[in-house]
């Protein structure tokens, strides 16, 4: 598949749908170890353009939201005439810093996909760094003007249980608790958008993270 994502493309490959572990691939619901409760997964929208579709779960108010939390110190670096990662996953509020680790100067072009709004142009020379807040949720696109094959994308999301799905749009998110919660499915085909209320029960909880028909 040829696309301007093509590195984003084999992020995803690494990063969708991890969830399923040698302790519970192959067993059923009546098998599961303990270790498994909270698990929730499904099938998303495909990947459009090269962007994998992002599926978000919002706790209802009141409901019991002790998450993992991202990385607290989320970093992108340009090394190799790429950007590494090629594909972040952050909470919205956070700061990421791009970093050049070569001898070549680069620069960090970022725009917001749902406006098309770029919220920051900087040139970033040998060892230097940019950092920019991300304090509006949803999906961004990053380049490099000054080697146009570089790119990268990167999420800032509401909620904490957020997962990118795989290529195939197959997704599993892990450590949910039982609860109620507005399932929010974003991708870049915004048809494919949809938000609805779903139920989280104990052990393995399957969800339909389709278009809304």
């Amino acid at each position: 598949m040829t696309s301007r994502f093509n590195t984003v493309l084999s992020a995803v490959l690494v990063l969708g749908c991890t969830g399923t572990s040698p302790e519970t691939e192959g067993a059923t619901d009546d098998t599961l170890p303990a270790s498994a409760a909270g698990v929730v997964f499904g099938q998303a929208p495909a990947a459009a353009g090269g962007i994998p579709s992002v599926v978000m779960l919002s706790p209802a108010s009141g409901e019991d939201n002790s998450a993992p939390v991202f990385d607290p110190n989320p970093m992108i670096d340009q090394f190799g005439l790429v950007f590494s990662p090629s594909i972040l996953l952050i909470g919205m509020g956070q700061s990421v810093t791009f970093t050049n680790s070569e001898s070549l100067a680069h620069n960090v072009n970022l725009r917001q996909i749902a406006t098309d709004a770029m919220v920051l142009n900087v040139d970033t020379d040998p060892t230097e760094s940019a950092q920019y807040t991300f304090d509006e949720s949803g999906g961004y696109d990053v380049r490099c003007d000054v080697h146009p094959g570089m790119t990268a994308f990167v999420f800032a999301s509401p909620t904490p249980y957020t997962v990118f799905a795989n290529l195939d749009g197959e997704f599993t998110l892990s450590d949910v608790p039982p609860g109620s919660y507005t399932l929010t499915v974003w991708s870049t085909d915004e048809a494919l958008n949809s938000e609805r209320t779903v139920e989280v029960g104990e052990g393995r909880t399957e969800l339909d993270a389709g278009p809304v028909s």
